[in-house]
């Protein structure tokens, strides 16, 4: 009976101490999330497997609640950028001979976002402790090995993450992490300077200001004959768009990697459920895999006709950039309206609804 109550007392251990570590990764963001302001600039390594270099570039994460900020750049939460840049390549063993591995691209991660290091944490566990010089100052931290589960919704347990983070439990700040990118290589990220509470700097306040004027629409494709593309059908055949011509569509750009898209999507499938009967067709388009294209339809209860854009033909000559993106042609195959995001639904409810009125009339005649 000794033996089973030592077990149960080491299990119960065990599991307050993974319990103190997740509470410690709650209150380090926390910290960074009240803060007035945060800026963490750091460099971010990596060995290139195989090979005798490593790759470098330097991040800067720097965030500010509203009242801190300018009325242009300002929005209900607190704020947060991050930038990379000035990438290098350099050897780290100078009696190696392999060639320097020009013309390979790498994935470069925002690191310094400790305001989300408790965010889709599944498990913490303390491995050791460690110091940490930034500044001339040293600081003793836990190295603590994190889990996070960033699965979406439509695919359970398909993007569980390791980090290894080294936290100054005093301070509440993280000094070092390590991950693995989406390129499978190893980065190590090493702060070199921190504030709190300090002025915004410029650069934040340039960047948002940049952010906050990137259009919601593209005025500049307005009466443009839309490009003629045959994309291929998920549930199989292919799609010519220019055989639509002589009813309205409007075109879904949407990625299962992207939040809104799923609000965008649902909000098209009920246009097309509104208009449907007055001649307007809704076509959904994707980069997606077809198997996850069909698990996310499938999980959202998406019924539109979904074209697979594997290539990226559609996105390319449509110059979509980023999702969600809906674009309304008129009878005709002319753009009536490109948007950018979908802030503001009633405003497409409206041009939809001009645009097919439009081509009934000319029907009617």
């Amino acid at each position: 009976m000794r033996c089973v109550s030592v077990i149960l007392l080491l299990c119960s251990a065990t599991l307050l101490a993974a319990q103190s570590r997740a509470d410690l990764l709650k209150k380090v963001a926390a910290r960074y999330k009240s803060a007035d302001t945060f800026a963490v600039k750091g460099t971010a390594t990596a060995q290139i497997e195989g090979t005798s270099w490593k790759v470098t570039y330097e991040y800067n994460t720097e965030a500010a609640q509203p009242s801190f900020l300018s009325l242009d750049v300002r929005k209900s939460t607190q704020q947060v950028i991050s930038m990379v840049g000035k990438m290098t390549i350099t050897q780290t063993d100078s009696k190696a001979t392999d060639p320097k591995p020009d013309g390979k691209s790498f994935a470069l991660l925002p690191l310094g976002q400790s305001t989300e290091v408790a965010t889709r944490l599944i498990d913490a566990q303390k491995t050791g402790e460690e110091t940490v010089t930034i500044q001339g100052h040293a600081y003793a931290c836990e190295v603590i090995e994190a889990v996070y589960d960033y699965s979406p919704e439509f695919k359970p347990k398909s993007a569980i993450e390791h980090k290894r983070l080294w936290i100054a439990p005093d301070d509440l700040i993280v000094l070092r992490e390590t991950k693995r990118g989406p390129d499978g290589m190893k980065w190590t990220g090493e702060v070199t300077s921190f504030s709190f509470d300090q002025p915004p700097s410029e650069r934040l306040v340039q960047a948002l200001q940049r952010f906050a004027a990137q259009p919601k629409d593209r005025s500049d494709w307005a009466g443009r004959a839309a490009p003629d593309l045959s994309l291929q059908q998920l549930s199989g055949g292919s799609v010519q768009l220019s055989g639509f011509r002589g009813r309205p569509v409007l075109l879904d750009f949407w990625g299962s990697y992207c939040g809104p898209c799923r609000r965008t999507t649902l909000h098209a499938q009920d246009l097309k459920s509104r208009y449907e009967s007055q001649g307007l067709a809704v076509l959904s388009l994707t980069q997606d895999t077809p198997a996850d294209a069909k698990l996310w339809t499938d999980h959202y209860h998406v019924t539109l006709p979904v074209l697979l854009d594997p290539d990226g033909a559609a996105f390319k000559a449509f110059e979509v950039e980023g999702v969600p993106v809906a674009i309304l042609i008129d009878a005709d195959g002319k753009i009536a309206k490109y948007w950018v995001g979908l802030d503001d639904p009633t405003t497409m409810d409206s041009q939809v609804n001009e645009t097919v009125s439009t081509a009934g009339a000319h029907r009617e005649r």
